[in-house]
């Protein structure tokens, strides 16, 4: 869990759809359990990110009750979303949280993470943000090199999420360096379609999304 030793300096905001609006192109093939998945890859995605030593604060930014619980339930912080605003939306309302108080005040520099990355392992987040730790803003590209699963910014005011669709030239258009370390595959792996779900299954699921894809069409 977050250990809050001298290395740990990151704010990690987790920006989450409500569970039953999750996962909406994984389709008829979920089917019912499409709720189910969505909260699973939530949950791997917290856990390793509560276990990555350079993390000593984590924000979940949601509308959804049940995710505010789990959250606290794992010693996170949480932040209401008053009305489903986007990923973009809900990056900025963690920003400004993290953002402190007032002028003056420093802050630890803060990194969106996608909340749908069962595979990723604290190790590869590590070493995302010791990368990351080097440059204003910086941006990793998802397995698809189209998407973008990890936004950092040193200062939270300057993190300009951009976020859905073409979002990895959308940052470098705006000045976010791209991270181009090519070891962290459960990082990038973010699901949006069934083949992903196998993709994360071959890298090592979190045992919550395992469990859920063991009764899923294979």
């Amino acid at each position: 869990m977050m250990s809050g030793s001298p290395g740990s300096r990151w704010t990690v905001l987790l920006p989450v759809k409500p569970f039953a609006l999750g996962k909406s192109r994984l389709g008829s093939w979920a089917g019912a359990a499409r709720r189910d998945i969505a909260r699973a890859v939530f949950l791997d995605t917290m856990d390793a990110i509560l276990h990555t030593p350079e993390v000593c604060r984590l924000i979940v930014v949601t509308a959804d009750p049940e995710a505010h619980a789990l959250a606290a339930g794992a010693g996170a912080e949480g932040i209401h979303e008053a009305s489903v605003g986007g990923l973009n939306a809900a990056a900025r309302l963690g920003a400004a949280a993290a953002a402190g108080h007032g002028a003056g005040v420093r802050t630890d520099p803060v990194a969106v993470v996608a909340a749908d990355l069962p595979a990723l392992k604290p190790h590869e987040l590590a070493s995302v943000l010791a990368e990351a730790s080097r440059h204003p803003r910086a941006v990793l590209a998802d397995h698809r090199g189209h998407g973008s699963t990890i936004l950092t910014a040193q200062d939270p005011s300057f993190l300009l999420p951009g976020f859905e669709g073409a979002s990895r030239a959308r940052h470098a258009a705006n000045g976010a360096y791209e991270i181009a370390h090519s070891g962290v595959p459960g990082a990038r792996l973010d699901i949006d379609v069934p083949g992903d779900l196998a993709l994360a299954a071959a890298l090592g699921l979190g045992t919550h999304t395992a469990a859920v894809r063991a009764n899923l069409p294979q």
